[in-house]
């Protein structure tokens, strides 16, 4: 049995993990979805609220944005932290489950968060940097 928990608002990736305030949490075996819930998630500080997640023990962690301490305490505590996702929560669920969810996924999701908010005279202007994007 796998465990998977995406952070949620609404029906959308939370933006962040530490600011999300539900959990939706699946319990899978054999390429099926056997169990589907939301978890509200309402500690006091971003650190409780992480070690919330542990205790819920997944497997996988989808999420948007975390910070690198965040990072390390899921990823410490053996949990696969897919991070930088954006998009409708069933759609990312669908790409995982069908192994399409990528890196270039997260990386355009990225790119277009930079360029919603920075404009693309900026994008173009960083693009030529060395290494920079």
């Amino acid at each position: 049995m796998m465990n998977i928990a995406i952070s949620v608002f609404r029906n959308r990736i939370s933006s962040r993990i530490d600011s999300a305030d539900e959990l939706l949490f699946l319990s899978m075996e054999d390429g099926k979805i056997r169990k589907r819930k939301t978890i509200r998630i309402i500690p006091s500080s971003p650190i409780d609220k992480i070690h919330q997640i542990i205790e819920l023990q997944p497997d996988v962690l989808i999420c948007g944005g975390l910070t690198k301490l965040c990072d390390i305490k899921l990823k410490n505590s053996k949990i696969n932290v897919i991070p930088w996702i954006k998009g409708n929560t069933d759609e990312v669920l669908n790409e995982f489950l069908k192994g399409t969810l990528s890196k270039e996924c997260k990386l355009i999701s990225m790119i277009g968060w930079i360029i919603i908010k920075w404009g693309t005279k900026w994008i173009k202007e960083l693009s030529n940097v060395p290494n920079a994007i």
